[in-house]
């Protein structure tokens, strides 16, 4: 419970009295000295020093234990007491007064650390520009055709920088190597956290535990070589041998959402028939049967009757979702076309590139080839997070943090949509008269600053099912970190006056009637707004209307350029969108991560090939990786090792956190720019300008409340138990 709950419980209880006799407990050194002092108390006439001379009231005399009891004693009484030669000690009865010093339940519960702790025994390599930007040369000695040892665990800079609140590269070039560990608070652990992207490698040696595989060699595979894991990686997943009746312990850390949760909520339904509805994975991990998984999902008679209300997936998407196209194994990459969710899943919970290495981690194939879908994703992780079973270290359910590295998109001004139209800039939903324009020669600058000549999608018109599904996963609890987009598109808040600027194909529209189908197929059915500076989708989902301004529940994460000005602030990437309902900005451009085969330009790591069952892996290489892509899973595992140690967290926590502790960075560290008030403002074609957004850069900062003091004068004395922290 949050600390204002729990005080108002605590206000009811009994409260220590400010004056008079209170229970004291009374330790003694010996069995022999506590007789003593305990005929002596009950006395009524005692001579010996330091003993009250009434008689005093014995409230437990702990026969259980040679040495202490607890009595009713005023204060100057105990001070008195704690004079005598054969007492150890004297102090209050907290027990007896709940009210007064009951502390919160949550805080025993997995008690965040007073400092960081370190990743790896020894220091590693890390640099903010690798250099294999367009037009940049290749920094070689960081990503050499093969790599020696002192590049094991190499870390980009989407670890290093997000340490601390002020950049390790400040004053320095972009380009230089900091030999340097990583510290950190916490790593994940008991969290869930969903990787949702395209179809993905599962058997990379990034998601392997290296003391469970054997023979690692480097990328020439000449010589055999050793890989590291962080200092307390756990390693394995939460089907690990204990769980169930389960006595298998796979090397692979990841899971299928689809294929692997049913049995993570229902052990009992699979274990009844387990020689149909269980085997074992190219891992070792002992999983369900793909078809009896899917049956789970789709059919209520298909699993325990506890769960037969839990919601089923009855589209036909599920029947093509297969481990080989999802997932692929140590011997095999994943037959799905897709690119960009082997990077994600590194980022956000890697042994090496992600924060949440010890977390639960869980992959959904959402819209990759052969994939779930949206609408059937949202459902999956909310029916996951609503019936998956309590941790019995806490007695609650894990939380659930689900990262979404995708948006929807639509194409503008350009064929064949709008070539020439009205535009409305701050005239409120009524339209009034529209200013004429065509592309390009008389675009307003407030719309000819979109990169890739696309939006992230307008904001959707409610009244769709795929919309619903979203808004229920937020109401069930989960905390849904979303990437802002790289279009170079501002997205304010309701009460912004950007916020209802639009574009017509005819003169005196109304924003309600300024709408445009879908640009997709499946949903070619569906409206956007043609808003201009909405948070789109699937930023939208779960938004509060009632609220002024309105309640965006989803954490809007925008990307860091990995470059700075020309006077050493940090920045925007220039294709980054940006805006005042931008949460926080993280590393993006230029950062490192795992791969697959489908990427053209990979990079050679020292740990590429190992064994398994004596099946030898095929090679895990390395990428760069960009784009608010690469921010939101970097913020959605930091968000991770933030939640570890706050179970009780919601969206709403985890924003206040952000604006209350981690906080804003001045000028002097991260460039702003002047914000645009007008349609053709020249600060507009500024691409590294926040246009109002805060310059917020997420980083591990503590989530229990600090004071700042400032303290002056001479002769200054502090005494009792004190604790420093520099975050």
């Amino acid at each position: 419970m949050t600390e204002e709950e729990f005080q108002s419980l605590k206000d009811t209880w009994v409260k220590e009295p400010s004056s008079g006799k209170k229970e004291y407990c009374i330790g003694c050194y010996s069995k022999d000295d506590w007789e003593f002092i305990h005929e002596e108390l009950k006395k009524d006439g005692s001579l010996e020093d330091n003993i009250p001379t009434s008689s005093v009231t014995v409230t437990d005399d702990k026969l259980n234990s040679d040495t202490r009891g607890v009595y009713l004693l005023t204060d100057a009484e105990a001070e008195d007491l704690k004079k005598h030669s054969r007492v150890q000690y004297v102090h209050i009865n907290t027990a007896a007064y709940p009210g007064t010093y009951k502390t919160n339940p949550d805080d025993f519960c997995a008690s965040e650390p007073l400092s960081p702790k370190q990743r790896y025994s020894t220091t590693v390599k890390h640099t903010r520009d690798v250099g294999a930007d367009t037009g940049e040369t290749l920094l070689s000695s960081y990503l050499p055709t093969i790599p020696n040892s002192s590049l094991l665990n190499r870390g980009s800079y989407q670890l290093l920088r997000h340490t601390k609140k002020i950049d390790s590269w400040n004053g320095q070039n972009d380009t230089t190597i900091i030999e340097s560990d990583t510290d950190q608070y916490g790593t994940g652990e008991d969290v869930d956290l969903i990787v949702c992207d395209q179809d993905m490698w599962f058997g990379h040696i990034e998601f392997q535990n290296p003391a469970l595989i054997s023979n690692i060699k480097q990328s020439n595979n000449s010589s055999a070589s050793s890989t590291s894991a962080p200092i307390n990686y756990i390693g394995g997943n939460v089907l690990r041998s204990g769980y169930s009746s389960s006595s298998t312990t796979g090397t692979c850390d990841l899971l299928d959402l689809v294929l692997d949760a049913p049995y993570y909520i229902d052990p009992a339904w699979f274990e009844a028939d387990a020689g149909n509805r269980l085997t074992t994975r190219w891992d070792g991990t002992t999983v369900p049967v793909e078809s009896v998984a899917r049956s789970w999902w789709s059919n209520s008679s298909q699993r325990s009757s506890e769960f037969a209300s839990a919601g089923t997936i009855t589209s036909s998407s599920i029947t093509n979702y297969t481990r080989a196209g999802s997932n692929g194994s140590n011997t095999a990459y994943h037959t799905g076309a897709g690119s960009h969710g082997t990077p994600c899943a590194s980022q956000a919970y890697g042994r090496q590139y992600g924060w949440a290495y010890n977390a639960n981690k869980w992959f959904l194939n959402l819209y990759g080839t052969n994939s779930i879908g949206f609408e059937n994703g949202f459902d999956i992780q909310k029916i996951f997070h609503q019936n998956k079973p309590v941790n019995p270290k806490y007695g609650t359910k894990d939380p659930t943090v689900s990262s979404n590295s995708w948006g929807f998109r639509q194409r503008v001004f350009i064929f064949p949509t709008f070539l020439s139209g009205y535009y409305y800039f701050r005239q409120g939903l009524t339209g009034g008269t529209g200013v004429s324009w065509s592309y390009p020669s008389s675009m307003p600058a407030f719309m000819n600053n979109f990169h890739y000549q696309t939006i992230r999608a307008p904001e959707y018109v409610d009244g769709f099912s795929t919309l619903t599904a979203g808004n229920e996963l937020i109401e069930s609890g989960v905390i849904f970190v979303t990437a802002a987009g790289n279009q170079n598109q501002k997205q304010v808040q309701s009460n912004h006056p950007d916020y209802n600027n639009y574009f017509a194909s005819t003169a005196s529209t109304n924003f309600v009637d300024a709408k445009t189908y879908s640009a997709y197929s499946e949903f070619s059915s569906v409206y956007t707004y043609n808003s201009l500076n909405r948070p789109g989708f699937p930023q939208q989902i779960g938004v509060d209307r009632t609220t002024t301004p309105y309640t965006y529940k989803t954490i809007s994460i925008g990307a860091l350029d990995d470059d700075f000005t020309g006077s050493g602030q940090e920045r925007k990437a220039d294709y980054s969108n940006m805006g005042n309902t931008i949460d926080c900005w993280a590393s993006a451009d230029m950062t490192l991560s795992a791969t697959d085969d489908n990427t053209s330009t990979r990079y050679n790591r020292f740990d590429a090939y190992y064994t398994y069952n004596s099946s030898n892996s095929v090679e895990s290489e390395d990428r760069t990786f960009n784009g608010t892509s690469s921010a939101c899973p970097i913020t959605a595992g930091l968000i991770a090792t933030k939640v570890q140690y706050n179970r009780d967290w919601t969206y709403a926590d985890v924003k206040n956190w952000l604006s209350n502790t981690v906080g804003d960075l001045t000028t002097t560290y991260f460039y702003a720019g002047t914000e645009a008030t007008t349609a053709t403002d020249s600060n507009w074609s500024d691409d590294f300008n926040l246009q109002g957004a805060s310059p917020r850069i997420i980083y591990d900062a503590r989530t229990k409340e600090t004071i700042t003091m400032t303290i002056t004068g001479e002769d200054l004395k502090f005494t009792g138990d004190m604790t420093i922290l520099n975050n």
